[in-house]
């Protein structure tokens, strides 16, 4: 951490940064639906993630918090220890808050949880009318943390909440005091999935218009088919109900990739840990190493039989991981 850099060799580490983007960004543009401007702009949110709320605040003593920051009004489950180190919850593409329920009453007792909802996803406000480019959800999960979150956190993120927590470490290094990124999106790895492939052909099962795409996406995400085919009719009518949504912002991290010219996730300085399923189906796990060549000083720690969703999967075993890393 302490060597200087030359700017070849920041310039190596921004394309590094940006391969997946640049190799897939433009195949997808080219191909995929485009995101309808009527329905997004008329679309309203029908989730019901709020009686879920009600339900898991009895048992785990979250309360839940909203306030304004910047261009959004961002909702979030807060609790645990008040005297214990912050821990930052950010959750992947087509998702919300509740993917960490799982994990957090292995933390609740040590650790003081904030578990957001990024901006335009779970209840968290969406705006037709301005970007959610990466470089946008930074900044606002920046200021987010700048307001709410006291001292410096642990920050733990999964999928595209991955690629987000990557860049906060390496643009906003006051706010990180370690980095987990679970199953990160964005990282080229040696092979792909079937999933990163359909992507360069314009399919994106991210989409999901029926119970049939549902239970496809779960399959994709979950290894645990038991846990798949009981979340699938769950998550199903939130996912049909935010599909015009979800095109745009999909279509909205593409169009608006991060600058190349700013810092990135690779000059990270917080301990990094790169937590991945082996059997992830979404983003092939060889990402790791990936993300390990671009923050070198980062561990990899990867799991047999788990997918996409390991806090989902295996939240002991995850918090256990957790822990070590916090503590060591």
């Amino acid at each position: 951490m302490g060597n200087v850099s030359t700017g070849r060799e920041f310039a190596g580490m921004h394309h590094l940064e940006l391969a997946f983007l640049d190799d897939v960004a433009p195949k997808y543009l080219s191909l995929a639906r485009p995101p309808h401007g009527l329905k997004i702009r008329q679309w309203k949110n029908r989730s019901a993630v709020p009686l879920i709320n009600k339900l898991h605040a009895g048992l785990s003593g979250l309360k839940r918090h909203q306030a304004t920051v910047l261009d959004h009004k961002l909702v979030w489950l807060e609790g645990g220890n008040s005297e214990g180190t912050p821990v930052v919850l950010l959750h992947g593409f087509a998702s919300n808050k509740e993917n960490w329920l799982s994990l957090v009453p292995f933390l609740l007792k040590q650790h003081r949880l904030f578990v957001l909802d990024l901006p335009g996803w779970g209840e968290s406000q969406f705006n037709a009318n301005v970007p959610y480019g990466l470089d946008d959800q930074v900044t606002r999960v920046a200021a987010w943390i700048e307001n709410h979150v006291p001292g410096k956190a642990h920050v733990v993120g999964n999928s595209v909440g991955g690629l987000v927590s990557a860049l906060l470490a390496g643009r906003h290094p006051h706010l990180v005091q370690t980095l987990c990124l679970m199953n990160p999106a964005g990282g080229k790895g040696t092979d792909h999935t079937h999933f990163e492939a359909g992507l360069k052909e314009g399919r994106n099962p991210m989409i999901v218009e029926s119970l049939a795409g549902a239970h496809t996406l779960m399959s994709l995400a979950i290894h645990n088919r038991a846990i798949a085919l009981a979340l699938a009719p769950v998550m199903a009518q939130d996912l049909i109900n935010r599909r015009h949504v979800n095109r745009h912002l999909f279509h909205q991290m593409f169009v608006n990739a991060p600058n190349p010219n700013g810092p990135g996730m690779s000059a990270t300085q917080a301990p990094t840990l790169i937590m991945w399923g082996k059997e992830d189906r979404l983003v092939h796990y060889t990402g790791a190493y990936t993300y390990q060549a671009i923050i070198p000083h980062a561990d990899v720690l990867l799991f047999d039989g788990v997918g996409h969703l390991p806090m989902v999967e295996i939240p002991i075993r995850t918090a256990k991981a957790l822990q070590e890393f916090w503590t060591a």
